[in-house]
């Protein structure tokens, strides 16, 4: 098993590997090819937001949005970016540097506040695009198929099929939810 106090990750082509580690009193960083160390003491942690982000290439990809009191938010997710397209899942040392970084959060007793999913709006959004997609995908189905080209309906709607699951998924798991960081809900992070 790894060390829950240090993970690393590339996020994607653009940026270099980032390196974290949970000391004492902050969470640190460091880039890949840079110099120094940033840091974020845990008393500056004012939100943790764990979100379920699939996209098509990388459909089991989670997020901890740790949002400072002043700054930047960092993200952090369970994938790494190897080349166009490929991402490789680090699951186990991702899910254990979270849950070390709740523990440390509850034992400095800080006022973070903790969230799963999207917020409100963003969820309200989500739900409105999907119906907005599902009215489009039957459109252009009984369009398709009042043309006369009904393969081409039937390979879309295959393929829109594909990715239903993955939707569904990320519909259930976006809901907004608060939780207790001693309790972290089981779909927050990957299994």
């Amino acid at each position: 098993m790894s060390d829950p106090t240090c993970y690393t990750h590339t996020y994607n082509f653009f940026k270099k590997a980032r390196s974290y580690r949970l000391t004492g009193s902050a969470l640190t960083w460091m880039d890949e090819g840079e110099a120094g160390v940033k840091s974020l003491p845990y008393s500056d942690i004012k939100e943790v937001r764990l979100a379920y982000r699939p996209t098509r290439v990388q459909r089991n990809r989670y997020f901890a949005h740790i949002v400072p009191k002043s700054g930047k938010q960092i993200d952090i997710t369970n994938t790494s970016f190897r080349g166009l397209g490929d991402f490789v899942e680090h699951n186990e040392a991702y899910s254990a540097f979270i849950r070390e970084l709740h523990r440390r959060l509850v034992t400095m007793r800080t006022d973070a506040t903790f969230h799963k999913g999207s917020s409100m709006l963003g969820y309200i959004g989500n739900m409105l695009l999907t119906i907005f997609i599902v009215a489009m995908v039957v459109l252009a189905f009984f369009l398709l198929t009042a043309t006369g080209v009904v393969w081409i309906a039937v390979v879309k709607l295959a393929i829109i099929a594909f990715f239903v699951p993955t939707l569904y998924r990320f519909m259930k798991r976006s809901r907004p939810q608060d939780y207790d960081p001693r309790d972290i809900p089981d779909d927050a992070l990957p299994a």
